[in-house]
């Protein structure tokens, strides 16, 4: 017995990578947002603000990074 698979079109390929990197752009865009958007909040802390909460200015960067991969 013969057996016949229908598959349907995906889309057209082109098509689907340029969404790809669309949708790859606007991620990188958002992630790039919430790490300005936290430097800047961590850069209007004082030295006795951070020194109260335990971080010094070294930690910025880390602490951006990794909030805005939780996106």
């Amino acid at each position: 017995m013969a057996h016949i698979a229908h598959t349907a079109p995906t889309g057209f390929a082109p098509v689907a990578l340029v969404r790809g990197l669309i949708a790859d752009a606007q991620d990188y865009m958002a992630r790039r947002k919430e790490y300005n958007r936290v430097m800047q909040e961590l850069m209007s802390l004082n030295d006795r603000e951070l020194n109260d909460v335990g971080l010094s200015r070294s930690d910025f960067h880390a602490i951006a990074v990794e909030t805005a991969a939780q996106l």
